[in-house]
């Protein structure tokens, strides 16, 4: 496993890991848990939203936030390794 994958790996893990202890949460709150960069958890979230459901609500007229919740609180990292396995498999076809 290279160093890049190991660093996604753990930040996927720390994701998971604050939305099955602390429930649903928005994007920045995620960030702030989790000690990871907005935009990368919304990277990772949005790459790989077969494992996440995203809700866009609005808090005040003209504020969006997207809360995201697991789609499966059981979910293990190895199920993440399986199913980007078959994606790739997939693709190389």
């Amino acid at each position: 496993m290279s160093h890049l994958q190991r660093r996604i790996k753990i930040k996927l893990l720390k994701i998971f890991n604050a939305l099955k202890n602390n429930g649903p949460l928005h994007i920045r709150g995620l960030a702030r848990v989790t000690n990871i960069h907005p935009a990368t958890i919304s990277s990772i979230v949005s790459r790989l939203n077969y494992f996440f459901d995203i809700d866009n609500i609005e808090i005040v007229p003209g504020f969006r936030a997207k809360i995201v919740r697991l789609k499966n609180p059981d979910i293990k990292i190895k199920d993440v390794e399986r199913y980007l396995e078959v994606r790739k498999q997939i693709r190389g076809v």
